[in-house]
């Protein structure tokens, strides 16, 4: 006679998150989930292609969920949690699916940090410098080597070119490699791509272990309505401007602290700190009746 399963609560023992609404935790996801949506949708990419995707990530979040509070991963506990079919479950423990491995920080970038946050490589105003491309510091062969022996300089030279994060101007019979600053990548690349992956999927991170009462992070913004596109514009001028500052301080900081961490055992945690800004129409919510300026029927 089969065994009538048995019932547990899932839920670690002192680690309750706190009771949220499944009608507005979906109304927040669909929010966060629209533009992703559009961008699936120029690119070809229609609801049963992103179903099938999806089905493998909730049996992956299904798994950590249950791993978390303390109770064996079964097929049947999975499907439960996950709404998943319990065949489905199965096919994927089969066929086995691993997460794709963290990729490491490109030679490329980690030279490019260096460059716009090292004090003898800026200009007074905190720009990257202009740099001759061989030489004694501070050159961009300089730069390089301060960064790894592994790598000849022109080869790293060349991809931040292929990049369009750097460039080579002859000034004076020399050659001199510029900084793009600015730098940002072409839309539809492979590095568009990559950053829209990590930098959405940890700032989603951050606010969801907000939401689920995990350690307080940093996850604010600033909202302002009701001003003109001019204006718009000129607190994106003052974004960028805080943003390059508050860059370059963070890299530099980061930079120091990797530097006394890194042959450390105990070295094995990530951050990421970011800005974002964005503007676009906005209507004002209607009057309610009665108010100021409108006449009673």
């Amino acid at each position: 006679m089969p065994r009538k399963p048995k019932i547990v609560a899932l839920e670690a023992p002192g680690t309750a998150p706190p009771s949220l609404p499944p009608d507005d935790v979906v109304q927040a996801v669909a929010a966060v989930l629209r533009p992703a949506i559009r961008m699936l949708l120029r690119s070809g990419i229609d609801y049963p292609r992103l179903a099938a995707e999806l089905k493998g990530l909730f049996i992956e979040e299904a798994v950590a969920e249950i791993g978390r509070t303390g109770h064996a991963t079964t097929d049947s506990a999975i499907s439960l949690l996950s709404g998943v079919h319990r065949k489905d479950v199965r096919n994927w423990r089969l066929s086995g699916h691993p997460r794709a491995a963290a990729r490491p920080v490109a030679l490329s970038a980690r030279v490019f940090a260096r460059w716009i946050s090292e004090a003898d490589y800026l200009q007074p105003d905190g720009r990257p410098r202009a740099l001759p491309r061989t030489g004694a510091a501070p050159s961009f062969e300089a730069l390089v080597r301060a960064v790894t022996l592994d790598v000849h300089p022109f080869t790293v030279l060349q991809e931040l070119i292929r990049l369009g994060i750097a460039g080579v101007e002859i000034q004076d019979g020399g050659e001199i490699v510029v900084a793009n600053s600015e730098y940002v990548p072409p839309a539809g690349s492979r590095e568009a791509l990559d950053l829209l992956a990590a930098n959405l999927a940890d700032h989603a991170t951050a606010a969801v272990s907000n939401v689920l009462g995990g350690p307080p992070t940093l996850e604010q913004s600033v909202f302002a309505a009701g001003i003109t596109a001019a204006s718009a514009a000129q607190l994106q001028a003052l974004a960028r401007t805080l943003w390059v500052r508050m860059r370059n301080e963070m890299i530099e900081e980061a930079s120091r602290l990797y530097e006394a961490d890194q042959d450390l055992p105990q070295a094995r945690t990530r951050v990421r700190f970011g800005s974002y800004f964005w503007s676009g129409p906005w209507e004002p919510p209607p009057a309610p009746p009665g108010s100021p300026g409108e006449e009673e029927p």
